[in-house]
Order: C-alpha cells, then sequence, then structure tokens
C-alpha cells in the first residue's frame, strides 16, 4: 500500500492507484483512482457547512446527473462524531454504480468522504475502498513542530478504532 500524508491528512491507498489534489479558497480534496471507473474523494471543507448541507448537495448533483438515483440511510460514524451517512445507486448505461457518502464535522472543518464504483468492481474494489477509509485519519494538532513520533499519536482515524496491535476496524454506529 501507498501512504498519503499531506494536510493533516493521512491513508493508505493501493499502489499504481493515480493520487490527484484540488486547493480552493482554504479548501482540498484528494482522490485515488483505480484503473477501472472506481474512486476514492475526500475534501476537507475549512468554512465548515454543516454536514447534512455537504450531503445533500452531493445527492442533489448526482440527481440532476443521472435519471433514476437510489438513496439509502447509513448509521456510519466518522472518528466517533455524528455524522450523515447516505449510500447510492444510480444507473447509466443499463450498468448499477454505487457512491457511499459520509460527512461530519470537526471543530475546524467540515470533512466529506465519497466513494464509488461500478456494481461489476464490487467484489475485487468494494474491499479495497473500504480499507482507504479504515486507514483515513486527520492531525487533530495544530502544532506543527511536532516530532514525528507524536504526530502521529495526535492522528485520530475518522472510520474506527485502533486497537494495541495497529489493526484498524470500522466503528460501531
Amino acid at each position: 500500500m501507498a501512504v498519503y500524508e499531506e494536510h493533516g491528512v493521512r491513508f493508505e491507498y493501493p499502489e499504481g492507484w493515480e493520487l490527484g489534489h484540488e486547493h480552493h479558497d482554504g479548501d482540498f480534496s484528494v482522490t485515488v483512482e483505480s484503473d477501472g471507473t472506481a474512486f476514492w474523494m475526500l475534501s476537507v471543507l475549512q468554512g465548515r457547512p454543516t454536514a447534512e448541507e455537504v450531503v445533500e448537495a452531493a445527492l442533489e448533483s448526482f440527481k440532476a446527473e443521472y435519471d433514476s438515483v437510489d438513496v439509502y440511510e447509513s448509521q456510519d460514524r466518522i472518528c466517533m462524531l455524528p455524522t450523515v451517512a447516505k449510500e447510492i445507486d444510480f444507473y447509466e448505461l443499463e450498468m448499477v454504480n454505487r457512491a457511499s457518502l459520509r460527512a461530519c464535522e470537526t471543530d475546524s472543518t467540515t470533512m466529506f468522504v465519497l466513494l464509488q464504483m461500478s456494481d461489476t468492481e464490487r467484489a475485487e474494489i468494494g474491499p479495497l475502498l473500504k480499507s482507504i477509509s479504515e486507514s483515513l485519519m486527520w492531525n487533530s494538532s495544530e502544532d506543527e513542530e511536532l516530532d514525528t513520533a507524536s504526530r502521529l499519536f495526535a492522528f485520530d482515524n475518522l472510520f474506527g478504532e485502533v486497537d494495541d496491535s495497529g489493526d484498524s476496524s470500522e466503528a460501531e454506529g
């Protein structure tokens, strides 16, 4: 696995997947894409819109783009914070596509995670996308001068808890 660690964010992603980022007015997004249609994206929004607003805007974008969008509630939490979470299925060229939308508010930002794949990629790529989310951490410390060892302990896992063995497990919702 490759590691992304910039802007106070850290996660692991499969070797060979394409990594890209965008910055706009203090916000940033980082995306990793498979060689198929699947991708995983994190957006960190400094303006701190509500999690509900972020997920609703994403849903409206999907509904504007695709004729048929099915929305399902989810109970996921991010870093034990209240989270707005939706699962969606949408159809294009007679193929079912799946997306997961997650947003939470921290003290200083709103974080939004989107993962998307076609139904034909689900068995192979789905676990890889989930592992990216499970490895996601953000640096909750504002102190940039911390040494590397101290900084690692300042990270909070956004999608689960890290046990003493270093393994990540998904938090109960």
